[in-house]
This record gives structure tokens, sequence and C-alpha cells, in this order.
């Protein structure tokens, strides 16, 4: 399965997508709970979707990455998943025709 995670090109993440509670850096206002955790999709659309909140929200330019979840992996509901941290595998491009 694929996964991905959107964001923003703002936040400047190299290798490794790390929770809230390790970076400091909470990006969902209405975000609670699982403060140990990152957020992960197999939807492209979810991903692409966050990334342009957040981009418009905080700058910069949204970005989508193709992600592995690295440890315990839970699904949260539908596409959801919360994993433990995610190594970024690449930046997902869109194919030109």
């Amino acid at each position: 399965m694929i996964y991905y995670h959107g964001t923003s090109t703002i936040f400047n993440i190299h290798r490794v997508i790390l929770p809230p509670n390790i970076t400091g850096n909470l990006r969902e206002d209405w975000r609670k709970a699982n403060l140990n955790q990152v957020y992960v999709t197999d939807s492209l659309l979810s991903a692409q979707k966050f990334a342009y909140k957040c981009a418009d929200k905080y700058g910069g330019s949204p970005i989508v990455y193709k992600v592995k979840p690295i440890g315990n992996l839970w699904r949260r509901k539908d596409t959801e998943y919360l994993a433990d941290k995610a190594l970024i595998l690449s930046v997902y491009k869109e194919e030109q025709p």
C-alpha cells in the first residue's frame, strides 16, 4: 500500500516526519490528542487537500510526500492512519500527459 502525507514546504521536513510532541509544530488547530503520532493517508486526494489547507494557513507551497510508516500503524478512520513516524520516500509529482 502507498501512504501519503500532505503539508507545506514552510516546515522544511527532510527525511523523517516526526510527531508534534517531538517537533513542537502542531499544524492542526483542532488536534488535541495523538500528539505523539503522525497522520498518514492512503488517499492521494486527502493528502493533496490537507497540503493546500496547510500552505494556505501557514505559507509556503503545498507538498505531498510518499511515505513509509515507521513503528506502529493504526487505522483511524476510512483512509486515515496514525504512525509513530513516517519515512519520506519521495515527493509526489503529478504525471504530465
